[in-house]
């Protein structure tokens, strides 16, 4: 029962900012001990029904906009999807794979410290989209991660694009379930396709995951795409990554 509320806060909370969830449900079932085998596979399923939603919801409200699209989202994704597929194919035991899996949790809870304090404070006016060159290197470089750890490249590309002055909060959160639902839809294929695609590599009870995670991430992407302060919910899921990444390279 807590694993499952634990999956429901995750959907909701990661759902409220644009995000899928990948990285918390990771987080999530590590602390419930979880095969390390099937939370690659199963992290990319629940990440693909949650980005469908929230793609749904904060492109429908009008947060990603025809230039946003042409000269941003549409160049990304045609790097990053080659690379994830790269990343999926990458042969990497299981050990190398909680220590790279604890760091990319670690990280990810610190550039969400970092982000939480800047939204905080978010007046920015001057927004610009990254050069030609340097979103084809990005999307790569998400993308090849993304495929790897099984998460949708999302909680990457929205701390860069906050960092960095790219765009604003909720035109972020609208690219980034995109590039989200994309890397993920490529993702599960390609591991399916590496294990056999008669072959299922999802963790127990699928469906009823899949079905909490629908509910809670359209609940999180309907507030999340019109009001909610995402300073404390960030500042919630960092402590969750860091109790996930030491668990994970010190279990």
């Amino acid at each position: 029962m807590l694993y499952f509320i634990g999956i429901a806060l995750i959907a909701f909370l990661y759902s409220i900012v644009g995000h899928a969830g990948a990285s918390g449900y990771i987080a999530c079932m590590v602390i419930f001990d979880k095969p390390v085998s099937l939370i690659k596979p199963t992290a990319l399923i629940l990440n693909l029904a949650a980005s469908t939603l929230n793609s749904i919801r904060f492109c429908g409200d009008g947060h990603l906009k025809k230039y946003t699209l042409v000269n941003f989202l549409i160049p990304i994704l045609l790097v990053s999807i080659p690379s994830t597929i790269v990343g999926g194919n990458l042969n990497i035991t299981d050990t190398l794979l909680r220590y790279f899996l604890s760091l990319i949790l670690f990280l990810s809870g610190i550039r969400f410290l970092i982000t939480s304090s800047i939204i905080k404070n978010n007046t920015i006016t001057d927004y610009k989209l990254p050069s030609k060159i340097v979103i084809f290197f990005t999307g790569s470089i998400l993308g090849l991660l993304s495929g790897i750890t099984g998460t949708g490249g999302g909680i990457f590309l929205t701390p860069l694009s906050i960092l960095l002055k790219w765009m604003p909060l909720k035109t972020t959160a609208a690219a980034s379930s995109v590039f989200i639902f994309f890397n993920s839809l490529v993702g599960i294929i390609t591991w399916q396709t590496i294990n056999n695609f008669s072959k299922i590599n999802f963790t127990s009870n699928i469906f009823l995951h899949l079905i909490v995670v629908l509910f809670f991430a359209f609940c999180g992407s309907s507030l999340g795409s019109r009001q909610f302060d995402d300073n404390f919910i960030k500042k919630i899921i960092s402590f969750i990554l860091f109790l996930a990444s030491f668990k994970l390279a010190f279990a």
